[in-house]
Parts: C-alpha cells; structure tokens; sequence
C-alpha cells in the first residue's frame, strides 16, 4: 500500500462509514478479525493480506485480487465474487454461505483447501 499512516486512517475512516472501497490497494496488511461485510471492494488489491477471523458478508469483491491471502475462518456469506481471484488463498474453514458469482472451478478450489458453505 502507498502513503502511509494517513492513508490507513483513510481507510479504515471509510470502513467505518461503510463507503466505497473500489480499487483500493491494501497488499500485504494485516486485517485479522476486521468486519468489512457490507462495503464495495470492486477491483480492489487484497494480495497477501492476512484477513483471519474477518468478516466479508454481502460485500461486494468482484474481480477482487485475493491471490496469496490468509483466509483462515474468514465469513463471506452472500458475497459477490464474480472475477475474484483466489490463487494461493488459503481458505480453510472460510465460509462462503450463498456467495455469488462462483464458478464450477472456483468452487472445486476452494472446497480442495478446506472452505465451507460450497
């Protein structure tokens, strides 16, 4: 992620207020435990995140890129994943609960690493 501590006060600002999100660029952060249900992340950069424990229910990650993140009892029940890139996640005990948008393969691996909900 570019900047620094004012561009994280920005973020988790718009976390809170619940606006959008798309594009964002938020690589490598660790956001453990974090609830970002209900926020537009379209196209946002997620690679390498830790986001464990978090809750990503009803938000919107089309064509999100998940590649390579920490996934770990993560919850997105009634997500929308169309175009979301999960290379590398790991997804063990994620719960994807009426996500939308997955398709036949994606499925295939994503309950291959342990996900749920499938």
């Amino acid at each position: 992620m570019a900047g620094g501590k004012g561009d994280v006060r920005q973020i988790l600002q718009k976390i809170r207020s619940h606006e959008s999100l798309a594009g964002v660029d938020l690589r490598n952060l660790y956001l453990t435990s974090m609830d970002l249900s209900d926020l537009d992340l379209r196209g946002a950069n997620l690679k390498g995140c830790r986001l464990n424990h978090g809750k990503l229910d009803a938000s919107d990650l089309r064509n999100a890129d998940l590649t390579d993140t920490m996934l770990i009892n993560v919850s997105f029940k009634k997500a929308k994943l169309v175009g979301a890139v999960f290379r590398g996640a790991i997804v063990t005990g994620a719960d994807f609960s009426e996500a939308k948008g997955l398709n036949t393969e994606l499925i295939r691996y994503l309950k291959a690493k342990g996900a749920t909900g499938l």
